[in-house]
């Protein structure tokens, strides 16, 4: 059986968004929009790219981006510098470029700006010393749009955006196509992806065996059925598609 990969851009079309260490942040507003689904879509997308990357989960020691992906996370708490230091100390201190796959939870646009900005990272963005990608799981309620708009007016132009269509979550996102905030991100260079959904209880089979949604799909064990490996597998073969789209925003 093959391994799932994605196709790597040509990093010669874009060398400036490759020789800086990154920062990318899954972010959106309350629980149940998929924010660590997609970090775990993330780092598996990294992964199939040989893109090393060091993962921390703010969620803290229950966190499930460390529970998934155990030999890469790292458990933080962003509410002081202490704690922070790990995350900006790996991306900025160390030889040659570094990147960093922060899963934040639900946190105002504030509390995101207020660390990202005492920390150095913000000043060190506007350098262009640090690429910063925030990765906004979007809900299908108003909340969710509201939240966007929150954040986008703390941080501004000094990150980048991927907004994404987790309809794994939603049928349908009406209330930020039609919206302001949208027309506002788009005109400063946002991209956005659309994300599908598992199979529900493909979904529950991989959260039992807390394995990677890649390791899964790839695995030969005979606890996995052989139409549920190849539902995630086709699942995540199209996550990965998706997210070609904004690789340069991601490594």
């Amino acid at each position: 059986m093959s391994t799932i990969t994605a196709e790597k851009t040509d990093k010669n079309s874009t060398p400036a968004l490759f020789e800086k260490p990154r920062l990318i942040l899954t972010h959106g507003e309350k629980g149940g929009v998929g924010k660590t689904t997609v970090a775990r879509i993330l780092a598996d997308f990294l992964n199939s790219r040989k893109v090393t990357f060091r993962a921390f989960d703010a969620e803290g020691n229950m966190g499930q981006l460390l529970r998934f992906h155990k030999n890469e996370t790292a458990s933080v708490d962003v509410s002081d510098a202490a704690s922070i230091a790990p995350v900006l100390d790996y991306v900025m201190d160390g030889a040659g470029r570094r990147i960093a796959l922060v899963d934040l939870g639900a946190r105002s646009g504030e509390d995101l700006k207020n660390w990202l900005y005492r920390g150095g990272a913000l000043e060190e963005a506007e350098g262009a010393h640090l690429g910063i990608t925030v990765v906004y799981v979007l809900g299908g309620a108003v909340d969710s749009v509201g939240h966007l708009k929150e954040c986008f007016n703390a941080l501004g132009r000094n990150v980048s955006y991927v907004i994404v269509k987790n309809f794994g979550v939603a049928a349908k996102f009406e209330l930020y196509d039609q919206s302001n905030v949208r027309k506002d991100l788009l005109a400063i260079g946002a991209k956005e992806v659309s994300l599908p959904a598992l199979d529900g209880s493909v979904y529950q089979s991989v959260d039992r065996a807390s394995l990677p949604f890649s390791a899964f799909a790839e695995s030969q064990g005979a606890n996995f059925g052989f139409t549920e490996r190849r539902y995630c597998r086709t699942w995540l073969r199209e996550c990965f598609a998706a997210l070609e789209a904004v690789a340069a925003l991601l490594q």
